[in-house]
């Protein structure tokens, strides 16, 4: 077996053995999240009658639930039923989606919401079923492209059992409380009749390919009959699931490591319709052309894709709150060529980490980052860049990015975008920025007036930023789709609280000997004061703590 094959069973035996650590405790304590709801996690008590009560009881005590959700939530608790499961789901959404709903509701309401039909499905709901295995199914992809055979098998069977609920609905028979894991280690018993279906597949994609190859005058298959599915070979060799798992255990050979071709991108073609700038000019980067010269026609490299099972874990590490979101992105990263993320606007309240998490990203993807903040931008046009028969010249933020990073990929933010003006006669942010959004098509040929030609800019990414919608233009939102932005939680504490810590450390310059992580009692004293929402209050409340470890310092004899 080969070294990918040994790390692959080792991943899958212990996931098989113990899926909590993805699906959570086989018996739970506590409601569950969605994430490990979508890899088959359990209800509380193995009934989801008690998970729905301990999940929409602390929400229906709430003073500031709008009536006609408390009303649905009422009716779930008192008759849960797919019915009221279904109508209490819609209800949080129109509740959480109403215009002027305060962040610290809408959030816990949309996270219910996103619960509810697995209730509805558990009661009996083959419409629920289905919507939740296809979110599953999502999942599976999403692992399986990106080579974590684990979560992927899990998310998998999760979806095939929810797909075999949804082959018939039970909402007239009588709710029995049951665990899952049973009827999921099912599935894991036919793991092996599934390899061997798939295998069956591929042969036969790989017979079709040869087939149209020798139509086409291709090298295709040479000679003989097609071989029958029975006799192909290579299926009779393949092990049992016993013999793979054990596998695992014994010694991986070491192997090198695969190398893939590098992949690159001319950005600038060419500058010789440009005057040569004089020696002065190309000491201090006084023209356009001296600025682009060592760059045109030249092939720069382009960042490799991440792993997108590995980028959605380390931004689901960092940002829990939102793991939507974070899932959402990992998505595009499926089959990409380049490290390029999808250009979206992430609408949410100010101090909820949009543009942290923005930088954060563009790290995981391993892309250099520029912030341009667009509140208060009175000429959106000069991100286009401005004319060479201007004094006041200078290239497109975009074209800037890349020559920094001397790269043919970068990631641009742009911050508060609709804080940019709404005045044309300058050009306005939000009109500017299309032609970019387009990787596609005018993104590759985008004319740059300082360099009077066109340049490549399809391999820059692109995060907006923005607290509301209000006057941004249709096309900037059918270009780059809004996407609801959280709030942090209570619960983030801890992650939120060291994020903003380490922030502190750098900005000191301190190494964490001299600046140590928070204690029990600082966490306790800030989850006192700190009821999630925006991190800046946070901010100050942490900053108050380490100049209360100071004050005290100072205080003790030397």
């Amino acid at each position: 077996m080969t070294n990918t094959g040994f790390t692959q069973a080792s991943q899958i035996r212990a996931l098989l053995l113990d899926p909590s650590p993805i699906c959570g405790p086989r018996e739970p304590r506590s409601p569950l999240t969605l994430q490990q709801r979508q890899f088959g996690g359990e209800d509380l008590m193995w009934d989801a009658r008690s998970d729905q009560h301990a999940r929409l009881d602390p929400l229906v005590r709430r003073e500031d639930l709008p009536r006609e959700c408390r009303l649905a939530i009422q009716a779930a608790l008192t008759k849960p039923t797919a019915a009221t499961a279904l109508r209490a789901e819609r209800a949080l959404l129109v509740a959480c989606e109403k215009k002027g709903a305060p962040e610290h509701l809408a959030t816990p309401l949309y996270d219910a919401a996103q619960i509810m039909p697995y209730y509805a499905a558990a009661f009996g709901s083959a419409e629920a079923a289905a919507r939740i295995s296809a979110r599953s199914l999502d999942v599976a992809w999403l692992h399986l492209r990106g080579n974590d055979l684990g979560r992927g098998w899990l998310a998998l069977r999760a979806a095939l059992l929810w797909a075999s609920d949804a082959q018939e609905d039970l909402r007239d028979v009588e709710y029995t409380p049951r665990p899952l894991f049973d009827r999921l280690t099912a599935f894991d018993l036919q793991a092996l009749s599934f390899a061997r279906a798939f295998a069956v597949i591929a042969k036969a994609e790989r017979m079709i390919a040869d087939e149209d190859a020798i139509l086409r005058g291709g090298a295709g298959a040479q000679g003989g009959a097609t071989p029958e599915v029975d006799d192909l070979p290579g299926l009779e060799e393949m092990p049992s699931l016993g013999e793979y798992l054990a596998a695992a255990s014994e010694p991986a050979p070491q192997a090198p490591p695969p190398t893939r071709p590098a992949l690159s991108r001319v950005v600038i073609t060419y500058v010789d319709h440009l005057p040569k700038p004089s020696k002065y000019a190309v000491e201090r980067g006084d023209s356009p052309r001296a600025l682009a010269e060592p760059f045109a026609g030249k092939a720069l490299p382009l960042a490799p894709p991440p792993n997108p099972a590995a980028f959605a874990a380390r931004l689901n590490a960092e940002f829990p709150w939102a793991q939507e979101v974070n899932e959402l992105y990992a998505n595009a990263l499926v089959g990409a060529t380049f490290a390029a993320l999808p250009p979206r606007i992430l609408v949410g309240g100010a101090g909820g980490g949009k543009t942290s998490w923005a930088r954060a990203a563009f790290e995981a993807a391993g892309l250099t980052s520029t912030l341009y903040s667009g509140a208060g931008v009175a000429d959106g046009g000069t991100f286009s860049g401005t004319s060479r028969q201007w004094s006041t010249w200078r290239l497109g933020v975009s074209l800037q990015a890349l020559l920094r990073a001397q790269a043919a990929s970068v990631g641009i933010i742009v911050d508060e975008v609709e804080k940019g003006t709404h005045d044309r006669r300058h050009g306005r942010l939000d009109e500017t920025l299309l032609a970019f959004l387009e990787r596609s098509s005018t993104a590759r040929r985008i004319f740059d007036p300082a360099l009077e030609c066109e340049v490549d800019l399809s391999g820059v990414s692109y995060i907006l930023t923005a607290n509301d919608l209000a006057g941004l233009s249709r096309p900037l939102l059918d270009r780059a789709p809004p996407i609801r932005w959280p709030m942090p939680r209570a619960e983030d504490l801890p992650i939120v609280a060291g994020r903003i810590l380490a922030d502190l450390r750098r900005e000191r310059g301190l190494a964490e000997a001299w600046l140590p992580d928070l204690d029990g009692q600082e966490l306790d004293l800030l989850s006192d004061r700190w009821k999630g929402g925006s991190l800046r209050p946070l901010r100050r409340l942490v900053e108050a703590v380490i100049s209360g470890r100071e004050a005290f310092a100072r205080s003790m004899p030397n």
